[in-house]
């Protein structure tokens, strides 16, 4: 009796158990790696959000800096930032190739390129750098009308990336516009507008 329990103990397991534990390991992962593909990347998209909305609130706050002191209007800066600080300037942008991603083993993020923030003084004005590698290329256009007390004067703040390296790239933006005059200040969009997301 005690030698049949001995050989049972070291018979181990039949094929058709291991074939199961297989079979739902194989089931597991097919199911919990693509989710945790998509956490991931959606995780890199905070970044987006995060600079966009950076972006946007400097213009935003650069306006009405501009155009307010000590509770009266200056009619001669009613103006969001631009790159040579005249109200018919351009904007700036992007701040890095828009292509930069994972290709070959590379590293996946974009390159900072600190010389960028003191060449183009719109950025400084925006109060925004990106001093570190990351995911995104930003850019910031910008259409000012002096006329009318800078009505229709408007703005995009933007980010462009390509996360998986397959030439499609998300975008995320931001729009501000002066709607009256400026002592309303300028009026944006409620939400960010996402284009492929996560590509």
């Amino acid at each position: 009796m005690l030698t049949k329990l001995r050989k049972k103990a070291q018979a181990g397991f039949t094929l058709i158990e291991l074939m199961i534990v297989v079979a739902i390991i194989g089931i597991l992962a097919a199911v919990a790696i693509p989710a945790f593909m998509k956490y991931i990347k959606r995780s890199k998209t905070t970044e987006a959000t995060t600079h966009v909305q950076k972006i946007y609130l400097g213009a935003r706050t650069y306006w009405m800096d501009r155009n307010t002191a000590e509770g009266t209007i200056q009619a001669d800066s009613a103006q969001f930032p631009t790159n040579d600080g005249t109200v018919a300037g351009a904007g700036v942008g992007p701040t890095a190739d828009s292509g930069c991603c994972a290709v070959d083993g590379a590293v996946e993020k974009c390159a900072p390129q600190a010389a960028l923030w003191d060449a183009e003084p719109a950025w400084k004005a925006l109060k925004f750098s990106m001093d570190d590698p990351h995911y995104y290329a930003y850019q910031y256009n910008v259409t000012n009308n002096a006329a009318a007390g800078g009505q229709g004067s408007e703005f995009t703040a933007i980010a462009i990336g390509d996360l998986d390296c397959d030439t499609t790239k998300s975008r995320f933006s931001m729009f501000g516009v002066v709607n009256s005059t400026y002592a309303d200040g300028p009026a944006g969009s409620a939400a960010i507008s996402r284009v492929e997301e996560l590509e």
